[in-house]
């Protein structure tokens, strides 16, 4: 079984990878590791930017003969990975700034990650990149286990459907304090 975890940084996808490979017994890959171990980066003004293409490429050799993983990383929704099942996890807004804030983000990192979150970014990449739409699931009141189960009972049941998630009215908002 093949899956890929994506969605915005503080929506819990690393927790919830490793808890998910560790109860499914699948290997857990984060392209985080990938990304450091290649050195497959430059970085401007303080920032780290992934090489999409190299990063495509090495996935692209790894992921060959591996039919059993769970893959993890907000760049997922970036890269096509030949998968079963695609998630997105999501979180409120409000939510997403306490949990970045608590990391220490930089006032624009925060701003460019609520927006993400706000516009779909992720499910609207995944929908272009993989051609189908992702499993949303919200993270806003859950904690990582709850989140993992969800996601595995979706699995064995084999559904295709998670939660309903929709940030608009966050965005509006957001664009009304702007003016």
């Amino acid at each position: 079984m093949r899956i890929v975890i994506t969605g915005t940084p503080g929506t819990g996808k690393t927790t919830v990878a490793a808890q998910m490979a560790k109860m499914l017994g699948l290997k857990l890959i984060l392209i985080k590791d990938i990304v450091e171990k290649d050195k497959i980066y430059t970085v401007e003004n303080e920032e780290k930017i992934v090489d999409l293409e190299a990063l495509a490429g090495l996935l692209k050799k790894m992921l060959k003969d591996e039919k059993n993983f769970v893959l993890e990383d907000h760049l997922a929704c970036e890269i096509k990975i030949p998968t079963d099942y695609i998630f997105v996890l999501r979180t409120h807004p409000v939510e997403l700034k306490k949990r970045l804030s608590a990391r220490r983000y930089k006032p624009e990192k925060l701003k460019e990650n609520l927006l993400c979150e706000m516009l779909d970014y992720c499910v609207q990449r995944v929908m272009k990149i993989y051609g189908r739409r992702p499993i949303e699931i919200d993270t806003t009141k859950e904690k990582a286990r709850s989140t993992t189960l969800k996601i595995i009972k979706i699995i064995k049941n084999k559904k295709k459907k998670g939660d309903k998630v929709d940030y608009s009215k966050e965005l509006l908002r957001y664009l009304r304090l702007l003016r």
